[in-house]
This record gives C-alpha cells, sequence and structure tokens, in this order.
C-alpha cells in the first residue's frame, strides 16, 4: 500500500534545472571558466559537499568555490522572492490529488535549506503542504546514497516500500532504489534511457500522471 511520496524538488517541482543551465555558466564565467552542458548535468542532483569535489577537479584546487556558488544561489533568489521560479507542469493538482488521498507528501532535497525555504516560502501553492522535509547534507550522505529518500520515509512514520519516489536525475534514480521505495522518474534535462532502466519502476510524462499511478498501484 503508497501511503507516502518523496520527492526531489529541483526538475520535479521547478523548472529550475533549465534555467541553471543558463545561470550556472554564467557565474562560472564571471570566475573565469567555462562550462559546457556535460559538466552541468554532472551536477544535478548532487549536494553542495559533491558539487565542490566535481569542480575543484574540474577547475583546479585554487577556484573559489564558495564565491562561485554564492553568486548562483543569489541569482536564484532573486528570482524565487519575486515569486517567478517556473513550476512544472501539474504541479498544483498533483499535490491537491495527493492531499486529497490521504498521502503523506516529503521533500528530499540536495538543496540546502534555506534556498528551499525561500522557494516554498515564495510559492503559495507549495505552504504548508509538505510533512516533511530533507534537505542539503543534513543526511551522512547525499545522492545517489539511500540516506535521504531512508530519512524521508522515517520523517513520514512510514518504510520506505510505503513509498513512492519522484526524481528526474541519475543519482536520484540511484538514491530512490537503494533506499527500497517505489522509483518513478519524470524526466526533465536528462532523458529516460536504458542505462537508467535498473533504477527505474515507473516512468512518467508529468506529474499530471502521479495520482492516476498511485491509485493503479494500490489497486493491486
Amino acid at each position: 500500500m503508497i501511503r507516502g511520496a518523496l520527492f526531489d524538488m529541483d526538475g520535479v517541482l521547478f523548472d529550475t534545472e533549465t534555467l541553471g543551465q543558463e545561470l550556472m555558466p554564467k557565474a562560472a564565467k564571471a570566475f573565469g571558466q567555462s562550462m559546457d552542458t556535460a559538466l552541468y548535468h554532472r551536477l544535478l542532483g548532487v549536494n553542495e559537499h559533491l558539487s565542490r569535489q566535481i569542480l575543484l577537479e574540474e577547475y583546479g584546487q585554487d577556484f573559489p568555490f564558495d564565491a562561485f556558488h554564492q553568486q548562483f544561489l543569489d541569482s536564484f533568489l532573486d528570482i524565487a522572492k519575486a515569486g517567478q521560479l517556473p513550476r512544472k507542469p501539474g504541479l498544483t493538482e498533483c499535490m491537491q490529488g495527493l492531499k486529497a488521498r490521504g498521502i503523506k507528501i516529503a521533500l528530499a532535497t540536495s538543496t540546502q535549506r534555506p534556498v528551499v525555504e525561500c522557494y516554498l516560502s515564495n510559492t503559495p501553492e507549495l505552504r504548508d503542504v509538505f510533512d516533511a522535509t530533507v534537505c542539503g547534507i543534513e543526511v551522512p550522505n547525499g545522492k545517489p546514497a539511500p540516506d535521504i529518500y531512508q530519512e524521508a520515509a522515517r520523517r513520514l512514520g512510514l518504510t520506505p516500500s510505503e513509498c513512492v519516489g519522484i526524481e528526474d536525475s541519475r543519482n536520484g534514480v540511484k538514491s530512490l532504489r537503494a533506499a527500497g521505495v517505489h522509483s518513478i522518474m519524470i524526466p526533465d534535462l536528462l532523458p529516460f534511457t536504458e542505462e537508467l532502466a535498473p533504477y527505474v519502476d515507473t516512468c512518467l510524462d508529468s506529474l499530471h500522471d502521479l495520482c492516476p499511478l498511485i491509485d493503479r498501484l494500490n489497486q493491486q
């Protein structure tokens, strides 16, 4: 029986990864570096610690990661505070449908909590939606380790097998699979491929399809 839904944030609830593909290379350029699409994709779905590791390996140990990262975050925060973060299709209807079904909802994102709180407080349809949130580096190991989704289920008072998890990134679906939840991918920048098939139970087109899927799973 599915009783909980565990959501990634960027690329699943907000169309921020497309926006980030524009803003992050601009931030890198401001610090004298270039960033191609392949490097940006490596940063999707990872926490700040792993992002730092990847970029220091790419740009050298003297790269001012903290200043770069803050400039990138500030550009997003300005957009969020203006209430202009782009939502993914079906967001409002999906959340309303889950609430109507009595499904508990958790957020499990690699993004830092202050940023998450800014995003949510400036998005009326997501205020007071989540029964639990796990953010950034609040667990020992980031995605693709299972920690964040296992902790999200625990905070809902559920076992992982009672939950579905919704992701869009390679590290994200690996985390879902390792955590033992029903792994759902809604592709964003990264398409679903055969390489990802071992980590994905169900691939959906959009958030519009999530509640009907849960209904089907609960009828089995």
